[in-house]
């Protein structure tokens, strides 16, 4: 099932993926050589296959993340696919934000981030209501979004997308250069991870074909795949204006066609070069040995700051006519 689902296409259709992707979320794949756990067995009080009756809607409004994550799923209309007619989407929303709280009571540790609705949307989207529970819930608990549930986002996301710096500056060091002398930071690639590129990627299809991968793969696959989104991007940011903004606008500004195949694939490949235990370890102590930088603390709500300070344009996408040249 992993291989289908990171084979070219994807799971291909959603009846396919609302049967594969609970399967795939109870064998998550572990952190470097870790073994895998069957979460078949993982229970806690409040887990059902299946989102509680009204009746326990009041103990759920209760809940201290309840209004946030409300506002949050009221403003997910554009995330809707354009077939979804208006009575379903306002069941969808009804039933996105209980189902969100449940997930958070499954941890008291839990606190609810900005962007975890556009994940859970997906997921109950393909999967309905029904499985959407118990796939987020293994999601939360046992996959890359537990770290950003648990800890702030400058001690967990924030993290990893220095990995972003490190793989750059072995796949193509002018193009790391660039973005590192501009002070570029990673604020423009703070959603890629924390929601699976949900919030960015503008064609449902995009969505669900990443998830499928993400679902099949190591908990830092999505900071390879970013990686391969800023390489494909390569020519855009050389030719641009040498100027923070510019170039975080480019890159927060994802094109409307993307060659998601070949994406995934130089992710692959970059992950099967760095791996994720020595791009963490060695490649990292490398890195730092040269560069120093230290990015600023962020809110747990940042999503909607790093949106706001967009402006409208479209931004151009170039295809690399070749692989990435490595220094070592």
């Amino acid at each position: 099932l992993r291989c289908f689902a990171r084979s070219n296409g994807g799971l291909v259709i959603d009846e396919y993926r609302a049967k594969i992707w609970p399967v795939l979320a109870r064998r998550l794949v572990k952190s470097d050589e870790d073994e895998e756990i069957d979460y078949d067995s993982v229970s806690s009080v409040s887990d059902t296959n299946s989102i509680r009756s009204s009746d326990d809607e009041d103990e759920l409004k209760s809940h201290p993340e309840w209004n946030q994550v409300a506002l949050d799923v009221h403003r997910t209309l554009a995330r809707f696919p354009p077939n979804i007619t208006d009575e379903t989407r306002t069941t969808l929303q009804d039933q996105l934000t209980p189902l969100i709280i449940r997930v958070l009571r499954t941890n008291p540790r839990f606190r609810y981030y900005q962007g975890f609705h556009d994940v859970c949307l997906t997921v109950i989207l393909v999967c309905g209501k029904e499985v959407a529970y118990e796939v987020c819930r293994n999601l939360a608990n046992h996959g890359p979004f537990r770290s950003y549930l648990l800890k702030s986002l400058d001690k967990s996301v924030l993290k990893e997308l220095e990995l972003l710096y490190v793989i750059l500056s072995r796949a193509d060091p002018q193009l790391e250069r660039v973005l590192r002398e501009v002070h570029l930071g990673t604020m423009f690639a703070l959603s890629w991870p924390l929601t699976w590129f949900s919030h960015s990627l503008n064609h449902y299809q995009q969505i669900v074909r990443f998830f499928d991968v993400f679902l099949a793969s190591p908990p830092l696959t999505s900071i390879y795949v970013s990686a391969a989104i800023v390489l494909k991007r390569k020519s855009a940011i050389l030719t641009s204006q040498r100027e923070m903004p510019i170039i975080h606008q480019l890159l927060m500004n994802m094109p409307n066609e993307l060659h998601l195949d070949a994406i995934l694939s130089d992710s692959l490949y970059l992950a099967s070069l760095m791996p994720p235990l020595a791009l963490k370890t060695e490649f990292t102590r490398l890195y730092r040995a040269r560069v120093s930088f230290r990015w600023p603390p962020i809110s747990r709500y940042a999503i909607t700051m790093v949106a706001a300070v967009g402006v409208a344009g479209a931004a151009y996408y170039f295809n690399l006519g070749s692989r990435f040249s490595f220094s070592f």
